[in-house]
C-alpha cells in the first residue's frame, strides 16, 4: 500500500494520520473540508502527545477527484455523517482499494460475516445506499483503542491507548489484513489481525451500551456507577441481555 487517504479529520482521524504521515513511502491525504481543511492547509496535521507537539505537512481537499483513486481509505467520521460522504469515499476507490472504518456503534456492513443472512441494519442504512457505494467486501473493519481529543481544526490531542483491531467485514483472515496490520504496526500503532472483527465490534460496543447512557443521565463517572449497588445491578442487566443479543447473531 503506497496511497493512503483519511476521510474525516477528527480526533481518531487525525491521530492516525499524524503518525501514518511519518511512514517513508506512504504518500499520506487527507478529505476535509472548513476549518479543518484551512488549518491544515496552513499547518499541516498537529498531535498533541502530552509532552509535545508533532507537526507533519498533510495534502488535504474537499474534492476526491482531486486526490484520485488510492490504496487505503480510512473511514473515521462519525455514524451519522457516512451517509453524507459515502458518494466521496467512492470516488477514491479503485478496483482493488480497501476502505478501513475507524468507526464506533454497529456499522453498516456489522452483518455480512455472521451467520444471519438477510439480516440488515435499516436503521443505520434505511436505503442501502452506503452498502451500494462501500460495499462490505471492499471493507477492513476496525475497532480504536485510544482515548483522543479534538483541541482545534487539525489538532489532536492524544490521551492514551493506542490499540487497533482489524479484520476483513466479510470473516475471515487475509492476506490484505496482514499487511494491513504490519503497516499500521510500522506506523506506532498496536495493530493485530483478527479473524472475527464483529465479535471486536459487539464486545466494545456492549461497554458503551451500558455504561454510557447511564453515566449521562446519572452524570456519574464509571467508578461511582459500579460503586452503587442498586445501578451497577442495573448496568449488569443490560449487559446480560445485550450478551444474549450477541448470542443470537454470532457474537458470543
Amino acid at each position: 500500500m503506497k496511497d493512503v487517504c483519511i476521510v474525516g479529520l477528527g480526533a481518531i482521524g487525525g491521530w492516525m494520520a499524524a503518525h501514518l504521515q511519518r511512514v517513508e513511502g506512504l504518500c499520506v491525504s487527507a478529505l476535509a473540508r472548513g476549518e479543518t481543511l484551512a488549518a491544515v492547509r496552513e499547518h499541516g496535521i498537529r498531535l498533541d502527545t502530552g509532552g509535545q507537539t508533532l507537526q507533519a505537512p498533510l495534502r488535504a481537499s474537499a474534492d476526491a477527484a482531486e486526490l484520485g483513486p488510492q490504496d487505503l481509505v480510512i473511514l473515521a467520521v462519525k455514524g451519522p455523517a457516512i451517509a453524507g460522504v459515502a458518494a466521496q469515499v467512492a470516488r477514491l476507490c479503485g478496483p482493488k482499494t480497501r476502505v478501513l472504518t475507524a468507526l464506533n456503534g454497529l456499522p453498516w456492513w456489522f452483518t455480512a460475516g455472521l451467520p444471519v443472512p438477510g439480516l440488515a441494519l435499516k436503521s443505520v442504512d434505511p436505503d442501502g445506499r452506503i452498502a451500494a457505494l462501500i460495499p462490505p467486501e471492499r471493507v477492513i473493519g476496525c475497532v480504536v483503542h485510544a482515548s483522543c481529543s479534538l483541541k482545534g481544526p487539525g489538532l489532536v490531542r492524544h490521551v492514551m491507548g493506542n490499540g487497533l483491531l482489524i479484520g476483513e467485514a466479510a470473516g475471515g483472515a487475509s492476506d490484505s489484513v496482514a499487511e494491513l496490520a504490519a503497516l499500521l504496526a510500522g506506523a506506532g500503532f498496536a495493530a493485530k489481525a483478527v479473524d472475527s472483527i464483529q465479535r471486536e465490534v459487539f464486545y466494545k460496543l456492549w461497554g458503551n451500551m451500558t455504561t454510557n447512557p447511564v453515566s449521562a443521565l446519572t452524570r456519574a463517572t464509571t467508578d461511582r456507577i459500579l460503586a452503587d449497588e442498586l445501578v451497577r445491578e442495573f448496568t449488569t442487566g443490560i449487559m446480560r441481555e445485550a450478551a444474549l443479543i450477541g448470542e443470537r447473531v454470532g457474537c458470543p
